[in-house]
Order: C-alpha cells, then structure tokens, then sequence
C-alpha cells in the first residue's frame, strides 16, 4: 500500500478528487480528477508545485500550524473552496490533504470517518517516505512488532515487554479480525482506528495482514471484546468473517509468529459454523494442524513421513492398497473385496511396504494421520494443487 492507493481509494469513497502535498505545497500523490477540477489544481498538479502567490496565501492562513481542516477560500484566485486536512506525527506536521468542496454536495458523517481514515494511513507513509517526522517511541516499538525485519521485531517485542504491559504469556493476546476481502484500505483503517479507540476495550491496532486487522490486547474479557468488535464492525457497514486469537507464550521472542496463529484461527472459525465466528489457536490445536496442511502441501511430509513415501513410491498399488485398508478399517474381507485380491495378496502387500508406511500402521496416532493425509493428497490432486 502507498499514498497512491490511499487517494484513489478515498476519491471513490468521496465521488471526488484528492490530493496530498508534502509541507513545501508540492504534490506527493493525486487521484484521477474529475469535472471539479479547476485552474488552481490542473496549474498545480502539472507543474508538481503550488504557485508562489497562492503558497504565500496559504502560509498566511497558518495552514501547516494548525491541527484542525481548514475550509480555504480561493475565490481570490478564481478557483473553488477547498477543504485542506493538515496531516501530523505527534507534533510535527507530515503533509496536507486536499478536497475540493465548492460547488460539491455536502460531505457525510462517514466521509469524514473515511477522511480521518485516510489522514491516519497518510500519516504513517508519510513519515516511512520523509523521516522528517518524530513519533512516540511507544508508538515506533509497537509499530515494529510486525516489521519486516525480523530482529527489528525481536527487539520491539523485548522492548514492549519491558516498558508498555505487554506480557510475554497468556495474558498478552494477539487477534486477527478477518473483515471481507472487498473492504478497501480506508475502510479498514478507518475500522482500526476505531476498535482501537473503542471505550472500555483495551486493543492496540498493529497493521493489517490481507484481509485480517491485527491488533495486541489483553486476556480478560475476551468475550466483551468480541462482542465489541462485533458490534463496531456491523456499525462501520464491513463484513466481518471470523476473529481468530492466539496467546503469547513464555518462548515466543517473535510477534509475527504470534499473529500468524491469530490469522490461522480466524481462517478455522469462518470455515467452521460450530465455532461461531470466533475461535482462540490454543483451543482448535487439531484444526490448526490441518489447516497447515492444507496451506501448504509441502509441508506434508512434517507430518506423515508414511504419506510422503506413498506419494512418491513408483508404485501406484502400494498407495491404492494402503488407502482401501485404511478406509475399510482394517476389515480384511472388506479391503480384499474392493482390491479384488486375496487374502494372501493383501498381507504379502502389507509385509513388503515400506518401513515408514509399517511403522504408522501399528500406530494408532500416526495411522489416523496417515489416513487423513492421503485423504488431502486426494482433495489437492482432483484441485489441481499436486
């Protein structure tokens, strides 16, 4: 995601054109513009500045020294009244975002939640763009916990842990909330931002991974929580599919980690009904396991080394005489039947497999994964997968 993704996303929300300048005027990032666009704009957006007599203007409202919108009358230039954000990092300003208003219908109560969206999205680039900006070191620390470094993601983790509450353990929970995957970039920040701020509920809005809003929060009253976010996201008019939570444990030294089982959790409870939307990574262990599987075929041979040698044996009877067991439970007479073969055959084909696919038949666990793992092998084959 860029500047550019923001205003093109917000000038569809706004059915208008958007700009954001850097703190010199010049334009950083601009929608398509539409019939609104005037002289002023057209003069600026070709020349990638603003004229020196209407900078000077600007500077004499003290446009970059406040911290609310402005409505800007450029009547005096011929050109229509804009409404100007001014965009801040703790207390430095980082950018300005433009909207033309003359002559345009009235802006909504959930085009300005659309706007404060934006503005906070723009906030964030601007500063990773410019370095211009200071910001708290609160926020810098739970900025990194899912940073594409991952020893940048250590020390946050390190450093959260030692001065910001964050509890390395199962007080400490990290949540996915899965929203619908045609929810645009303003639209989800405008979400973050308000579970964030949501009162009684105590969420630290950590960045985005797909479709899935994270955030760090705490163990008690994970029911409420719920309930909340529930609640804030049907008011916001955005699907919500599922949330998935997982704990910190004692070892984890590595957030993103941490987020991954949130996210896995979410994709289990939005599959399964019996969940109810909402399900914690410690409490479907099993699922989680498939659902790794499934994810990622490769990691099949992690878990049944057995499968994994059937798979690839060169010899397809081996694999077609191993999955007729398993599906008739061990009923000789029944797997004899669907392999039209006797009773001899099938133990002289059982006695000859290979040590892996032995040692998992006489183990009941590792039998049962076995079975499920040519089962998914089946589902990936007929899906085109392998």
């Amino acid at each position: 995601m860029n500047l550019q993704d923001v205003v093109d996303e917000l000038a569809e929300t706004l059915g208008r054109s958007v700009v954001i300048n850097d703190l010199a005027y010049r334009p950083v990032a601009a929608s398509a513009q539409g019939d609104e666009i005037d002289e002023v704009r057209a003069r600026a957006l070709l020349r990638r500045q603003t004229a020196p007599q209407e900078r000077a203007y600007l500077e004499s409202l003290r446009l970059l020294q406040s911290r609310r919108p402005l409505t800007i009358d450029l009547t005096r230039f011929s050109a229509r009244e804009r409404l100007a954000i001014p965009i801040w990092a703790d207390d430095e300003p980082v950018g300005v975002l433009w909207l033309i208003t003359g002559g345009m219908p009235a802006l909504s109560e959930h085009d300005y939640r659309a706007i404060d969206a934006a503005v906070a999205v723009s906030r964030d680039l601007l500063i990773t763009h410019s370095r211009t900006a200071t910001v708290s070191v609160r926020t810098a620390v739970m900025r990194d916990l899912l940073a594409a470094d991952v020893l940048a993601r250590r020390d946050a983790l390190t450093a959260a842990v030692r001065s910001y509450g964050v509890e390395r353990g199962p007080g400490s929970v990290v949540r996915a909330v899965a929203v619908g995957y045609d929810t645009g970039v303003v639209q989800r920040a405008a979400l973050g931002r308000a579970l964030e701020s949501l009162p009684g509920v105590r969420l630290t809005f950590l960045g985005e991974d797909g479709a899935s809003l994270l955030f760090l929060g705490h163990a008690s009253d994970t029911d409420a929580t719920d309930a909340a976010i529930a609640a804030e996201t049907a008011a916001a008019d955005v699907l919500l599919r599922a949330i998935g939570s997982a704990s910190l444990t004692r070892e984890d030294n590595d957030l993103r980690e941490v987020a991954d089982r949130a996210i896995a959790a979410a994709a289990v409870a939005e599959v399964l009904p019996s969940l109810g939307g909402r399900a914690a990574a410690e409490e479907i262990g099993p699922w989680l396991l498939i659902s790794d599987i499934i994810a990622d075929p490769s990691r099949l041979a992690r878990f049944s080394p057995a499968a994994h040698v059937l798979l690839n044996d060169t010899d397809p009877l081996r694999r077609q005489t191993i999955e007729a067991f398993l599906d008739g439970a061990g009923r000789v007479r029944e797997v004899c039947d669907v392999l039209h073969i006797h009773r001899t055959t099938l133990y002289y084909r059982l006695e000859n497999m290979p040590e892996p696919v032995r040692q998992a038949l006489d183990d009941g666990l590792s039998r049962s994964t076995l079975h499920l793992a040519l089962k998914l092998a089946a589902y990936w084959e007929h899906s085109g997968r392998i």
